[in-house]
């Protein structure tokens, strides 16, 4: 990761950045699992499943990335999950009285609620008024994986710095 020699041709470079990226969000889709959406109107148990759904995520997106993958913590009573990656957190903390999820971090701050039709467990901001950009978007564990790893790159693999099937 960062080690590795730049390509000549820019937009070579690029696409294999690109492809990279699509991989890695590929990885995070796959492991992201479609259990039980919002449970009734328990924001905790729905917080539980959002919380379950991240773990499971970061844990196949670590296995990819390496021991610098995605950190995930969960502290209890009350409920609060925090993500870390590199330079970049994200905390999602549990409201019971109001039913609310606090989420601050990587432009995602605001108070959220979970949208029990949804068929992953999602949160809808709450803070965004309608005009805003992003306006009713769920934030699904994916999409906040997605965010967090936004700029992450798969490690080099090992076999390219090997000197190949040519040896003297």
């Amino acid at each position: 990761m960062g080690q590795e020699p730049e390509n000549p041709n820019p937009i070579v470079a690029m696409a294999m950045r690109i492809r990279a990226r699509k991989d890695l969000e590929g990885a995070i889709d796959s492991a992201t699992p479609a259990g039980p959406a919002a449970i009734g109107q328990d924001a905790g148990a729905a917080l539980e499943a959002f919380g379950q759904a991240l773990q499971t995520g970061a844990k196949r997106l670590n296995s990819i990335l390496g021991r610098d993958g995605v950190r995930f913590v969960r502290l209890e009573k009350p409920l609060r999950l925090r993500l870390r990656f590199r330079e970049k957190r994200v905390s999602l903390d549990l409201d019971a009285a109001q039913q609310l999820v606090r989420v601050s971090g990587e432009g995602l701050d605001g108070e959220y609620q979970f949208d029990c039709g949804a068929e992953v467990p999602a949160l809808i901001n709450l803070s965004k008024l309608s005009t805003e950009a992003g306006y009713g978007d769920a934030l699904t564990p994916a999409t906040l994986l997605k965010a967090i790893a936004a700029g992450a790159q798969l490690p080099r693999p090992k076999h390219l710095d090997e000197p190949g099937p040519m040896r003297f």
